[in-house]
């Protein structure tokens, strides 16, 4: 599964947000100065961010943008979704039908459990837990 820069400035943007400890919305100029993103692509990402209901935007001079629910309960998953859609390994274990050999492919039985350890990985894997100081993170799904 590769990232793509799309998704890396997803996930820094909400990482900004959640990291926003003021008692006001964050505005996007911001976001996209401290974390070096071009303003226009940082405006569109938050938008879609916001319409698949991860953060909410006020407009208006004091204005910004917000985590819609709490960072413990939006996981890394959520964000690479809207950056790009669910990862996968292989184009095997998405489709259906895409190789006439998967009825009785090992290999593609392998790489869609592979997937389903990495999505599983990834949903378990919160802001919350990937904002705390570097000592404190396990990247764990138990922790």
């Amino acid at each position: 599964m590769l990232i793509t820069r799309r998704t890396d400035y997803a996930i820094r943007i909400m990482r900004t947000i959640a990291e926003n400890d003021t008692d006001r919305p964050i505005s996007v100029r911001e976001i996209a100065e401290r974390d070096t993103i071009p303003y226009q692509f940082a405006r569109r990402i938050t938008y879609d961010l916001a319409n698949a209901g991860l953060v909410s935007v006020t407009r208006g001079a004091r204005g910004g943008a917000d985590l819609a629910r709490p960072a413990d309960q939006i996981s890394l998953l959520d964000v690479i979704v809207v950056g790009q859609g669910k990862p996968i390994c292989s184009r095997c274990s998405l489709e259906d039908g895409w190789c006439e050999n998967e009825d009785s492919c090992s290999v593609r039985t392998a790489l869609g459990d592979l997937d389903t350890i990495v999505n599983d990985y990834l949903d378990g894997l919160t802001l919350s837990k990937v904002i705390r100081p570097l000592e404190d993170r396990p990247y764990s799904i138990d922790n």
